[in-house]
């Protein structure tokens, strides 16, 4: 899987509204505090810092609440980009209201705001793209280097304990299966698993935990929460900022793979 040229349009590490964003953006309401310490009394550089902290949680939490995904394939440098340029014109604009507060609302201009917001949106762009590039190829690195070192332990060929025919999985009521026709495999509820065959995708009254706990005297494997895969399909191991991902014989599809599964190096 090669990753496009344009890091604008490759994948951005994950960021689901959760402890790491909560920190992030306590860092930034501190770094906001500490530069206005040289401009502004204390207690108004303090209120700065914690205005910019609530709204960017609020704009977190609601946006995700609403539907914001800001994780899997779609989710890029572009977009993480974009999403930053509205918190930060957000940010400005509350500032901008408490600025007016503390002068008694004298102030209170749209013209002024977007005189203020506009240039702040993107003279304050710069740095965070040049970070969020910065992250983005460390990400990069880090699960490329991780690829490498267990792309061997996944791709080792493993001899499957093949039945002359299907096994029933599920118990006498269960559906059969070939098991080395499997590709891979998908969690679609907590009771029920989608395989991905030879002859095409099969659906199974079964948990994904009980179905590899079923197929794994045939070499079946568990890689991430929801998805399993038949080791003797995996052509490799790609990476990109958002971690990594197994390239299967057969399908178009790449699957997942999540550190608690991995193979020890």
């Amino acid at each position: 899987m090669r990753l496009p040229a344009n890091p604008f349009r490759r994948p951005f590490p994950d960021r689901p509204f959760g402890r790491a964003v909560l920190i992030g953006h306590g860092r930034t309401a501190i770094f906001v505090f500490l530069a206005l310490l040289f401009l502004v009394p204390v207690r108004q550089a303090l209120a700065y810092g914690l205005v910019t902290f609530l709204v960017a949680v609020a704009y977190s939490l609601v946006t995700e609440r609403l539907g914001v995904r800001r994780s899997g394939r779609r989710w890029t440098m572009a977009r993480w980009t974009l999403d930053q340029a509205v918190l930060l014109l957000l940010v400005s604009a509350a500032c901008f209201l408490l600025y007016n507060y503390t002068l008694g609302w004298s102030l209170l201009n749209l013209r002024v705001l977007l005189y203020i917001a506009i240039p702040t949106v993107l003279v304050g762009l710069l740095p965070i793209v040049f970070s969020g590039v910065a992250v983005q190829l460390h990400a990069e690195e880090a699960n490329r280097r991780l690829a490498q070192k267990i792309d061997r332990n996944l791709t080792r060929g493993r001899e499957l304990d093949e039945p002359k025919g299907a096994i029933r999985l599920g118990g006498d009521a269960g559906a059969t299966i070939v098991p080395g026709s499997i590709i891979f495999g998908v969690a679609d509820t907590p009771t029920a698993t989608r395989v991905r065959t030879d002859a095409g995708e099969q659906r199974f009254a079964v948990g994904l935990d009980e179905l590899v706990r079923q197929l794994s005297p045939y070499g079946i494997i568990q890689c991430h929460a929801d998805y399993c895969v038949n080791p003797q399909r995996i052509e490799g191991v790609a990476a990109d900022a958002q971690g990594l991902h197994l390239r299967m014989r057969g399908v178009a599809e790449s699957v997942p793979v999540s550190k608690p599964y991995f193979p020890a190096p």
